[in-house]
């Protein structure tokens, strides 16, 4: 893409900022609010985030329609600081400050409150999510580990997918989006109430979408191709009992296949993997008073792959490729929360988790693995004084696999003005090792022998520890129509996991002969290795986890959001990243994982009473991803949407058309390999 493009972009984008101002400087003001926003992720209080101890974003219903994105991964590209990058061989992945990888490992996922990470890698199936972008109310963003609020694993931030309670509509909904390439996305939503005493919603939908098509790259190598279909359903329901004590019950299904592949590549032939994921969500509150309240909350979630092909780049040999695995997750919580006095607010809680997997290819062994954890939390908020909150919070982990850790977490806020503060934050998170990075030993059989090991775990892991250091400024001008978030960071991160190649030695008593020239630890009984490996006079070669070295990162970001009725709305956020690591990070490719700049843009115009159009404008500098990705050059993504609404007054009947990457292909994870192409898609809404 020309440097011209996006730099033209973006100057179109800050002049419609420039032009809002004026507007507003000519016309009287308009509330900003109906009611001040609340978010609940950063403490587990719920609290403004003008008076938050850590920085939050929020990606309200408005932003998710005007985005046009059908996908929910793709909603972080509206996060200050934050990456997403479709692959065409998994799911799609996520990155705060960089150091991303194809594992999507270091920031931690929840649906109303609850994990969705998997217990393998750590990641998100963000495909295979039981939720569709129609069932979220709003997304709430911590950026920056949370280790305190979350304990392990809430490392480099914390997203909070929040879907749409029942008791806030009622009707039905039909949605449906049809595009190029024979996508389609079908949906529907029902919200009822039986007889007054249960508000339920149910929602489904099955979409189809071809994400990469086969290409040829520079040296004529052909590349992969996905094609996904989903199909999903949702179950909301709650009640209340009496006026102190309310029930909630949610239940998800997703499940669908993957077409990927190569086509004719003899290694990795085109093939189809079933997935499916479900989980159960209940949930118990008691209220004492206004600001107070106990909650009981029990969550569990499974998820099954079915995938394997037959590899015969070996020919003869014909080698069976297996990936089928289950995982499930089920977690227990309580949690008190009350306010003391004017200046003192508690909160409390515990819980308990087990994980447990099968996957005989990745473990070596067809028993299931599983592991218990428990933890507990609190904060403090005291205010000393009138301006000044004291956040004192921290949680006490017992992890299977790391034991005792403990994430503290100190933050000072002071209120410049009843709109503003200021504010300083400092704190201790970790991530522990997954099942995979701790107990890996995944193989390539035929019959009896091993003929590859292609990740091992590494010895006595330790945990991934950050040490963060932030102070920001957040401000909510309502007068304005005004919300500034701004703030600068430094981190430093120990013990960094990452898998890097090993080779088993010739002979017992061989050395490496540098540290990059890692030897693998000595392989179980049966391996015997591909005959190719011989053939070439290559030795054979895992990748081995293992604790890689520690490096620092600093930088800075803001956003803006300006809004003004019968106008519309600008989202401005921008990111400023640099990392510096020490010399035993072997990679060359990390200090450059995170780029320079990231830069986001969301205009959101009302051209009448019920034309709307809105643009979306996504840039980053240079990076490098890590792990199966490469590098990728400074590219922006232009998305356009044009909407029509019809019909009565709140039916939220919509006609429109939406066009993404308006200026041509894109890569996202991997320059050579992974190509997006533009999508152009028309969608309609209707609701009685």
């Amino acid at each position: 893409m020309s440097s011209r493009r996006p730099a033209r972009s973006l100057a179109l984008g800050l002049g419609a900022l420039a032009g809002a101002f004026v507007l507003h400087e000519a016309g009287a003001a308009d509330p900003f609010f109906d009611e001040i926003p609340i978010v609940l992720t950063a403490s587990r209080m719920a609290q403004s985030p003008v008076d938050a101890p850590v920085a939050v974003s929020i990606i309200d219903r408005e932003m998710i329609e005007a985005s046009g994105f059908t996908e929910i991964h793709d909603l972080l590209r509206l996060v200050p600081g934050f990456l997403v990058a479709d692959w065409a061989d998994g799911s799609p992945t996520v990155a705060n400050h960089g150091v991303g990888d194809a594992y999507d490992r270091r920031i931690k996922v929840m649906i109303d409150g609850r994990t969705v990470n998997s217990p393998l890698f750590g990641n998100t199936a963000w495909q295979d999510l039981p939720l569709r972008v129609d069932d979220i109310e709003r997304v709430e963003v911590v950026r920056g580990p949370n280790g305190a609020a979350y304990g392990a694993n809430a490392f480099q931030a914390v997203i909070n997918l929040i879907t749409r309670p029942p008791s806030t509509e009622r009707g039905a909904a039909l949605i449906s989006r049809v595009g190029r390439d024979g996508f389609h996305d079908h949906g529907f939503r029902l919200n009822g109430s039986a007889e007054g005493a249960i508000d339920w919603r149910l929602s489904g939908s099955h979409r189809r979408a071809v994400n990469f098509r086969p290409f040829l790259n520079d040296n004529d190598a052909l590349n992969g191709r996905e094609t996904i279909a989903r199909s999903v359903l949702n179950l909301s329901a709650a009640t209340q009992l009496g006026t102190r004590d309310a029930l909630e019950l949610l239940l998800g299904l997703s499940e669908g296949d993957t077409e990927r592949g190569i086509p004719g590549d003899l290694a990795e032939p085109e093939r189809k993997d079933d997935t499916r994921s479900r989980f159960l969500h209940l949930a118990w509150r008691r209220s004492f008073a206004a600001d107070s309240e106990f909650s009981l909350q029990y969550y569990h979630q499974d998820e099954r792959v079915r995938a394997g092909w037959l590899n015969s780049a070996f020919a003869p040999l014909v080698i069976p490729v297996e990936l089928n695995g289950d995982s499930r997750r089920d977690d227990l919580e309580l949690q008190y929360s009350a306010s003391l006095s004017p200046a003192w607010r508690v909160l409390l809680g515990a819980g308990v988790r087990r994980e447990a997997a099968r996957v005989p290819s990745m473990f070596n062994t067809g028993s299931t693995l599983s592991g218990t954890s428990s933890q507990v939390f609190g904060s403090v908020v005291w205010s000393p004084l009138a301006r000044l909150k004291v956040d004192l919070g921290g949680t006490l982990e017992d992890h299977h696999y790391s034991g005792s850790l403990f994430s503290p977490r100190v933050a000072l806020n002071y209120a410049l003005t009843h709109e503003s503060a200021l504010r300083l934050s400092a704190g201790v998170s970790y991530r522990t090792p997954s099942l995979v990075e701790s107990r890996a030993e995944q193989v390539v059989r035929v019959g009896s022998e091993i003929k590859q090991l292609q990740l091992r775990a590494g010895e006595d892991m330790q945990p991934e520890r950050v040490k963060h250091l932030e102070i920001g400024y957040a401000a909510m001008y309502r007068e304005l129509g005004l919300a500034v978030d701004a703030r600068a960071f430094h981190k430093r991160y120990d013990d960094y996991i990452d898998d890097q190649r090993c080779f088993y030695p010739s002979q017992p008593w061989e050395e490496p002969a540098s540290p990059a020239d890692r030897l693998c630890p000595p392989p179980p009984p049966g391996f015997a290795p591909y005959e190719y490996d011989f053939q070439v006079a290559r030795r054979p070669r895992s990748y081995l986890f293992q604790n890689a070295g520690t490096f620092s990162m600093t930088g800075g970001e803001f956003s803006v959001d300006w809004r003004r009725a019968g106008w519309g709305r600008v989202v401005l956020s921008q990111a400023v990243i640099d990392i510096d690591a020490d010399e035993d990070i072997l990679d060359r490719d990390f200090e450059t994982s995170a780029p320079r700049s990231i830069t986001s843009l969301l205009l959101i115009k009302d051209l009448s009473p019920r034309w709307r159009a809105s643009l979306g404008y996504y840039h980053h500098a240079t990076m490098n991803w890590l792990n199966d990705g490469d590098r990728v050059p400074a590219e922006g993504r232009l998305d356009l949407k044009l909407a029509r609404a019809f019909g009565p007054a709140g039916s939220g009947n919509e006609l429109a058309i939406v066009a993404q990457s308006v200026d041509g292909r894109y890569a996202d994870f991997h320059e050579g390999r992974y190509r997006h192409e533009p999508v152009l898609f028309a969608s309609l809404r209707l609701g009685w």
